[in-house]
């Protein structure tokens, strides 16, 4: 146990919390000047960086010393024997036992261990959190940063649940622009103002889906010939050829019909087909 400058504390790489508003901060930087320092901090020696230190739990008071002036030193307790990730798990347990973690934070927290190749059984193990929930809070943590920085303003409010659900509207490693991020970002910020509850959050996540534009795949084919073209655009199939003569060209709309029907990609119904103008369509005479 000892005295450490506070400038001498740096960050934990697998910091088990990530949410730190400027108002917790002040809060406890005037917890701080009213009560003084009851509990020490904790910190590993700095495995690179001789005679600094890796913070394990207590980083909210050292924020608060840093940015508000509080004290210049803080007294802290000094583990030798931990590795990173049983730093990170140490300030876990900690949190935990305060109350502290948004479920914002351990979604962000069990990602960092995963990065470190810890299997998901593994988390579960360390953590007691069930292998099948983890999953969810991947889905949250994976939300895109338009979608957080609208849970960051209340994450207090936001659940595993409902990230899981803001998920399901937003596509994987989909930009800002795309509708179901915009979608999400909205949801959650409306979310964020307390006044609503889950069942509505989950109702406007179902009622998008309903409703959401259609996507049309662009197959992205493009053949061009000397008597025209064969292309996909969109969800439709063109073909425009020039046919000289009118034999080949009755021919060649008998052998589409034909594959057409056979391949089942487009049902004839009746015995007769409906003759279009020659000019439906800009087509020309000669043209099918």
């Amino acid at each position: 146990m000892q005295s450490i400058a506070v400038d001498l504390i740096d960050p934990n790489p697998l910091a088990p919390r990530t949410v730190y508003t400027p108002e917790m901060i002040q809060a406890r930087a005037d917890d701080l000047r009213t009560q003084g320092q009851h509990d020490p901090i904790h910190v590993t020696p700095h495995p690179d960086r001789p005679g600094r230190f890796i913070i394990c739990d207590g980083w909210t008071r050292v924020r608060a010393c840093v940015v508000h002036g509080t004290f210049k030193t803080l007294r802290a307790e000094i583990h030798h024997d931990l590795t990173g990730v049983d730093s990170a798990l140490f300030g876990y347990q900690q949190n935990e036992g305060r109350k502290q973690h948004c479920d914002l934070d351990r979604a962000m927290f069990f990602e960092k261990l995963k990065a470190t190749g810890l299997s998901a059984v593994k988390i579960s193990a360390l953590t007691g959190v069930p292998e099948n929930r983890l999953s969810m809070y991947k889905a949250l943590a994976s939300l895109p940063a338009l979608v957080l920085q609208q849970i960051e303003k209340a994450p207090e409010l936001f659940g595993y649940n409902a990230g899981a659900q803001l998920a399901r509207i937003c596509p994987a490693h989909a930009d800002a622009n795309d509708l179901g991020v915009v979608k999400a970002a909205r949801i959650a910020e409306a979310f964020a103002a307390g006044d609503k509850t889950f069942k509505w959050l989950k109702a406007q996540v179902e009622n998008y889906l309903v409703h959401k534009p259609r996507a049309v795949p662009s197959t992205g084919a493009n053949f061009r010939y000397p008597q025209g073209f064969l292309r996909g655009r969109g969800d439709t199939v063109q073909l425009e050829l020039r046919i000289d003569t009118p034999e080949r060209q009755t021919r060649l709309l008998e052998e589409l019909r034909s594959f057409l029907r056979e391949r089942g990609i487009v049902e004839f119904t009746g015995t007769t087909v409906e003759q279009l103008p020659a000019d439906v369509g800009g087509t020309e005479p000669g043209q099918a």
